[in-house]
């Protein structure tokens, strides 16, 4: 069996540069540590697996999250933005994007993402 880790973060900070000798516009950005949270998804074959909505408060700061995918596994996805009870929702299948390792998305307060393991679809 396969497992699919969703993250959820606020976004990304800009590295403090130190004992910089010369103008430059450029800078390194990382994730905002620490995560608002998380959620590790077990697949099941041919079955969709749907993530359940996270970070639903009214406190919840997430912007992008990190899907990293088990070594060796591809799977492919959904992202749903309006959820799961939106008209446009879709369920992961043979027609969907396929992922592997680590990937960053672009998240939506209420959004859901579905999964299905690649190799039996």
């Amino acid at each position: 069996m396969a497992n699919v880790r969703v993250f959820g973060y606020a976004g990304i900070v800009q590295i403090q540069q130190t004992l910089v000798k010369q103008f430059t516009g450029h800078g390194v950005f990382m994730r905002q540590e620490p995560y608002q949270w998380s959620q590790k998804l077990t697949l099941n074959g041919a079955s969709p697996v749907e993530t359940t909505v996270l970070g639903s408060g009214l406190d919840d700061k997430t912007t992008m999250v990190v899907v990293e995918i088990d070594d060796n596994t591809q799977v492919r996805y959904e992202l749903n933005p309006g959820g799961p009870t939106a008209l446009s929702w879709r369920a992961a299948s043979t027609m969907s994007p396929k992922l592997a390792a680590e990937n960053v998305f672009q998240w939506f307060k209420g959004a859901t993402m579905s999964f299905v393991d690649a190799a039996s679809v």
